[in-house]
């Protein structure tokens, strides 16, 4: 992966990684990778659960009055695919996903992949700096 990539990367982030392995796994596709274990799967999963305890944990803050009910409405619209596509999308993380052959060169981007995309990112983010860093990024 070019380094270019990776700064770029870095600079829509606001974080230089210490583990540049974390950063390239992040941004590489099961399409890519020579095996799954070498995608940014697990760091999806990762990023999925940290993306969600930090705005479940905002929501639980900023509104004290509200009920489970009306802040799992909120979280759910603001953790959706739709949503983390469209943050992907909007600061450009979603052209950085390194796509294997016959998924290259596509001019849309899937929802899907953008969401994961932003949501590896978010794990590779919370294992290279820890959760205060990641917490900024998503806030």
């Amino acid at each position: 992966m070019d380094d270019s990539i990776l700064e770029d990367a870095e600079r829509k982030l606001g974080h230089t990684f210490t583990d540049r392995s974390l950063l390239k796994r992040a941004l590489r596709h099961a399409s890519q990778a020579d095996t799954r274990l070498k995608s940014n799967e697990r760091l999806e999963f990762l990023g999925d659960s940290v993306l969600g305890m930090v705005i479940c944990e905002h929501l639980y803050q900023r509104y004290p009055s509200f009920l489970e009910g009306e802040l799992t409405k909120i979280k759910s619209n603001v953790v959706s695919r739709r949503t983390c596509a469209d943050v992907a999308n909007d600061i450009g993380l979603s052209d950085l996903l390194q796509l294997g052959k016959g998924m290259d060169g596509r001019d849309d981007l899937p929802m899907s992949l953008a969401a994961a995309v932003f949501e590896s990112l978010i794990g590779a983010l919370y294992l290279d700096a820890g959760l205060e860093v990641a917490r900024s990024f998503i806030l």
